[in-house]
């Protein structure tokens, strides 16, 4: 089964000083760098949505990445979620936002084997009570109920499953698959980036 990836990277990096999150330094790299290398060892493209058209430039030589600019651009993430899906190759769509250090393929997969089960048009986790829309996957075919959305004047993403057939994923899967629950984890803050590379330093 082929995979797209879509990384939303548009965001304004308000509580983190305006920073762009997806830029911040990781490792040898930055944030989105060490998200390209773990996505690409499933995914078999990978999207970044920037309305910033230098974005590519910034990000370091490795799997070839895409650059796709948002069609409705301020609409928030489920403009992202559009964009990606219009322009994926491939069905279905892993989606991450950008401020996901811990991105994890384990769960992408174990999301992926409950699509193809109930063939599902989205698979959601659903970490300590929280669905976390934006470590899910998609249908590639969602692209047009999700404009209907934006253009009804909606920009949450969990207001697309309220029309779909959709299947939630509880935190207890994940750990008995010795999967780490922190993959949906985000850094909006300096204090969470802080935190997350303490962890990251744990792996």
């Amino acid at each position: 089964m082929a995979v797209s990836a879509v990384i939303l990277a548009g965001g304004q990096g308000r509580r983190m000083g305006g920073v762009n999150k997806a830029l911040l330094p990781w490792g040898d790299g930055t944030l989105i760098d060490r998200q390209i290398r773990i996505a690409g060892r499933w995914a078999d493209e990978i999207i970044v949505v920037s309305n910033d058209k230098a974005f590519g430039d910034r990000i370091s030589p490795g799997k070839p990445v895409r650059i796709a600019a948002d069609r409705f651009v301020g609409e928030g993430p489920l403009a992202g979620l559009h964009a990606g899906l219009k322009a994926a190759t491939y069905d279905p769509v892993w989606l991450m936002a950008c401020d996901q250090p811990f991105i994890s393929v384990d769960a992408a997969l174990l999301l992926s084997e409950r699509m193809e089960a109930g063939s599902f048009q989205a698979v959601i986790p659903v970490i300590r009570g929280r669905l976390q829309p934006l470590h899910g996957l998609y249908r590639k075919a969602l692209a047009d109920s999700v404009e209907a959305l934006i253009l009804s004047g909606e920009r949450k993403l969990v207001s697309l499953l309220q029309g779909i057939s959709w299947c939630g994923i509880e935190e207890q899967e994940f750990k008995d698959r010795g999967i780490p629950l922190h993959f949906a984890d985000d850094v909006d803050t300096p204090e969470q980036y802080n935190q997350a590379k303490l962890l990251y330093r744990e792996e």
